[in-house]
C-alpha cells in the first residue's frame, strides 16, 4: 500500500471532549496529526475538523469509522 497525504474533514455539534477523543484515537495507533484545525462552520453550534495525516487507504478508512462513532 501506498502512503499518501489524506485531508479528513468533520462537521460536528460542538460537544464537550470531542476534540480529546478524536485525538485519542489518532494517539492509540500512534498515528502522526500533520495539521489540525478546528473552527466554528458556517452552520450555527457545528464545528469543523480538519485533519490532516500521511497514511494508507486501509488504515484511514479504519479511521473514519471509528471517528464516525465518536461524532
Amino acid at each position: 500500500m501506498k502512503i499518501e497525504k489524506y485531508t479528513i474533514s468533520i462537521y460536528s455539534e460542538n460537544n464537550l471532549g470531542l476534540l480529546n477523543r478524536i485525538a485519542t484515537i489518532f494517539l492509540k495507533r500512534h498515528i502522526n496529526i500533520e495539521s489540525l484545525t478546528v473552527s466554528d462552520s458556517e452552520i450555527e453550534h457545528v464545528v469543523r475538523f480538519i485533519i490532516v495525516v500521511e497514511l494508507t487507504e486501509d488504515r484511514v478508512k479504519k479511521i473514519l469509522g471509528q471517528i464516525e462513532k465518536q461524532v
